[in-house]
């Protein structure tokens, strides 16, 4: 289990580093890496312009498969002020995904976010 989360740390790390650079780009959780294991390997973002839905299902046309909504956590959306447009985008990682993988899904983030500029 140590090992896995170590990995996982080091993927999410990865992925918030690269979200960072993306103009357009919300992350709304930790992004310091000194805190990392205040949070786990999920991370919830919104795109400038681009409504969570539409970015799944653009996402989704590509393989990388995440997740659009509240998540049951309407308060917080609420609070976020992200409900009009449907909430956040979801990105979760786990031990069997890849760098690879982080490195595909943050290219085809910034496409869409590129797009919506």
């Amino acid at each position: 289990m140590a090992a896995i989360v170590g990995y996982q740390r080091e993927l999410v790390g990865w992925l918030i580093g690269g979200l960072q650079k993306i103009r357009g780009m919300t992350n709304h959780g930790i992004a310091d890496r000194a805190r990392a294991a205040e949070r786990v390997p999920t991370v919830s973002i919104s795109i400038e312009g681009i409504e969570p839905r539409a970015a799944a299902e653009a996402l989704g046309r590509e393989g990388i498969y995440l997740w659009d909504g509240d998540f049951y956590a309407t308060g917080l959306i609420e609070r976020l002020g992200k409900t009009e447009v449907g909430g956040v985008l979801r990105v979760g990682l786990v031990h069997y995904n890849t760098a690879g993988e982080v490195d595909r899904t943050l290219e085809a983030l910034e496409r869409i976010a590129g797009a919506a500029r």
